[in-house]
């Protein structure tokens, strides 16, 4: 599922390093994911041994969204006309085909940011029949009674001894289709919630009071013109941070599978030069 800041392309890494630091035996409440998205990152931890697993957003067609394809209920037509795509911009939420519509068939995955499914610059790609495969492959990892999904703020959450991920809307980028967002807010948050939690951040920048803890350098492609590279930061509390960094340091296997997977695509990039040079 394509959506605007998504994880999908490193969340098992990042998942690698947060169960590696703080594995299910240190959040005995479970995991929580209060910017949840487009499951990028929770998609790859519901097998882990967590007590619970909470996804949240504050997006309520979103949501939808993933607790009908949870239970089963989902349906995604075969066609989204354009004028069916208007009317869903406007239909009345929670809707989860509003959400289909919103973040498959648009510009981006940014939310009814306009109609791409018959772009002339889309390439024969049909992106609802790619959407909808994407999230059937998303099923089963949600589709499991500790598995539970919320339309909530975050920081109505009471969290102590869990696992949280947050993802929040990025200081530097657009507004989102949830409005405004208080960056001061949401920091203080964090500061309370990694007294007592395992707490782990991604953004671009942060307040001194948090540290870099893993890095990541992450290609980003919207379109064949608008392709750039990125670092992703997951940032902890500097309470945290040392303690943290010597868990991660025993589990050097997780660098290692990192620097071989890009590597392993150089590689593979340099082997279809040569055959084409043949």
């Amino acid at each position: 599922m394509k959506y605007q800041g998504g994880k999908n392309a490193i969340g098992k890494f990042i998942v690698d390093v947060m169960t590696a630091i703080c594995p299910p035996a240190h959040a005995l409440n479970g995991y929580l994911e209060p910017f949840c998205g487009s499951l990028g990152v929770f998609k790859n931890i519901t097998d882990k041994g967590y007590y619970k697993y909470i996804a949240s957003d504050k997006q309520p067609d979103l949501i939808e969204m993933w607790k009908k394809l949870q239970d089963g209920t989902l349906k995604i037509p075969k066609h989204i006309s354009e004028e069916e795509y208007n009317k869903l911009k406007y239909a009345k939420s929670p809707n989860a085909l509003k959400a289909v519509a919103g973040f498959g068939i648009s510009f981006g995955g940014k939310y009814f940011a306009g109609y791409i499914q018959n772009s002339s610059n889309t390439y024969g790609h049909d992106y609802l029949r790619e959407f909808k495969n994407s999230i059937a492959r998303i099923q089963s990892n949600i589709s499991k009674s500790t598995v539970h999904f919320y339309n909530r703020d975050y920081n109505t959450f009471k969290t102590e001894n869990m696992l949280i991920y947050c993802d929040p809307p990025y200081k530097k980028t657009q507004g989102y289709s949830t409005g405004a967002f208080n960056h001061e807010l949401f920091w203080e948050t964090m500061r309370t919630w990694s007294k007592n939690n395992c707490v782990f951040i991604s953004e671009e920048s942060a307040p001194s009071d948090f540290k870099v803890i893993w890095r990541w350098k992450k290609f980003r492609s919207l379109s064949r013109t608008n392709k750039y590279y990125k670092e992703e930061k997951l940032y902890v509390h500097k309470d945290s941070y040392q303690r943290m960094k010597e868990a991660l340091q025993k589990h050097s296997n997780i660098k290692n599978d990192h620097t071989k997977t890009r590597r392993h695509r150089k590689d593979n990039t340099k082997t279809r030069k040569n055959k084409k040079h043949h």
